[in-house]
């Protein structure tokens, strides 16, 4: 058995996923896959479109073999946090011998070079990158310019050519993930061998449908501007669509963030500015402009446009608004991550082979696994915390949803993990 690890969020499962999923188990030779996937609040700050589960089953019937949910602390997160929270479940689980994921660039050398740089974090970098953030830079511009200074000087000495291109290769956001999946690596001493796959035809944030692979930005623009859900057809595999159609049918889908507004909205005004400080990567004043914004402001959208500047980019706003209807402060995820990240490896969905992988786990897994969480007695604090914050996010997500009996209960309690018997 060898096993393949990919990191995903899957909003809605696609054209370019399955390439992806494909092309991995191709260039590694995997016979087996799991999947991390994000909850049902995501990276840049935004609901997903349909809930875990169902986006979960889109997976398993798509190819992947297991599913296992990212803990919302790390789902809503910076690059760097997401990375983390990622990496370490998949290292933990015991099993994993390679990972694969998708990058721009498509060269796994010069990221791993970039990589360490980062890990190890030199003198005459950290020296620039406090330079550039001074000047009032936001952190990721601030760093692509030290990174640029450090190759430079590094050119001078030797480097190759290929390592100066660093600007185009920090512009592009799954380069960058690309690169914080190899500083976890590292940080946790892991032996999974990476791999890097070229991002093919629509670029991350491509809002347009122009050929059989679009970007998931796309897909969800498309849906939420009221298009017909057939236009999909193609743009994302047969089975993929057939479900998402079905989460539409029964009232569990589409999600956006305007369906939180009047909710965020309420909690930042109620809020004063020493309590928006609270909340991770609020600093250096930011509570201020956000206080202003929200009495200032009716809508999601307006606010985000308040806000946002040239320092404090839009996803970073985004997420600081979702920490906030989610009551995440910053004291928690310093905490959790202090407590070594994820304490457990909850599974959403698997077929046969993923019950192999499952029983491998049993033996070799540093972390407990959860088939379902009134059957799971968390070790510590830290746990109990992290899975109360996965809970209150599914909680507070089924209000957005029109059927209603999603909603009036807690869900995490009653769904079991999708299994499909083949």
């Amino acid at each position: 058995m060898k096993v393949l690890g990919l990191i995903t969020e899957y909003n809605p499962f696609h054209n370019g996923h399955l390439y992806h999923l494909n092309k991995s188990i191709e260039i590694t030779g995997a016979t087996h896959t799991v999947a991390v996937m994000s909850g049902n609040f995501l990276q840049r700050g935004e609901p997903a479109l349909v809930h875990k589960w169902q986006r979960a089953k889109m997976a398993i019937e798509c190819g992947v073999d297991l599913v296992i949910e990212l803990p919302t602390a790390y789902a809503c997160a910076t690059a760097e946090l997401f990375a983390f929270g990622s990496i370490n479940l998949l290292h933990n689980l015991g099993v994993i011998d390679c990972i694969a994921f998708g990058s721009e660039y498509g060269k796994i050398s010069t990221l791993e070079m970039i990589a360490d740089i980062l890990f190890k974090s030199p003198l005459s970098f950290e020296n620039s990158l406090k330079s550039y953030l001074k000047e009032g830079l936001p952190f990721p511009a601030a760093r692509s310019k030290a990174l640029i200074d450090f190759y430079k000087f590094c050119h001078s000495n030797g480097c190759d050519e290929e390592s100066m291109n660093i600007e185009s290769i920090m512009n592009n956001p799954n380069n960058i993930l690309s690169i914080e999946y190899l500083k976890a690596l590292k940080r946790l001493g892991s032996t999974i061998l990476p791999y890097t796959i070229p991002r093919v035809k629509a670029a991350y944030h491509s809002k347009n449908m122009t050929s059989d692979i679009s970007s998931a930005t796309a897909i969800r623009e498309h849906l939420k501007m009221r298009k017909p859900l057939e236009d999909l057809r193609k743009v994302m595999p047969s089975v993929s669509h057939k479900l998402l159609k079905e989460a539409y049918e029964a009232g569990i889908a589409p999600v956006f963030k305007e369906d939180f507004e009047h909710t965020i909205l309420t909690i930042l005004r109620r809020e004063n500015s020493v309590g928006l400080a609270e909340y991770f990567d609020v600093n250096e004043g930011l509570e201020n402009r956000i206080y202003e914004c929200s009495h200032h402001c009716s809508s999601i959208e307006s606010l985000y446009n308040c806000i946002k500047s040239k320092r404090y980019t839009l996803t970073r706003i985004q997420r600081i608004c979702m920490h906030a209807l989610l009551n995440l402060k910053k004291k928690d995820l310093l905490r959790f991550n202090h407590e070594g990240g994820p304490q457990y490896i909850r599974a959403l969905g698997f077929n046969n082979k993923g019950r192999e992988i499952l029983k491998s786990c049993k033996s070799k897994s540093k972390l407990p696994i959860i088939n379902k969480i009134n059957q799971y007695i968390p070790s510590d604090e830290t746990a109990k915390e992290l899975l109360e914050l996965d809970i209150r996010a599914t909680n507070i997500y089924t209000l957005a949803l029109k059927n209603h009996f999603f909603s009036s209960k807690p869900l995490d309690y009653y769904q079991s993990p999708y299994y499909a018997r083949k």
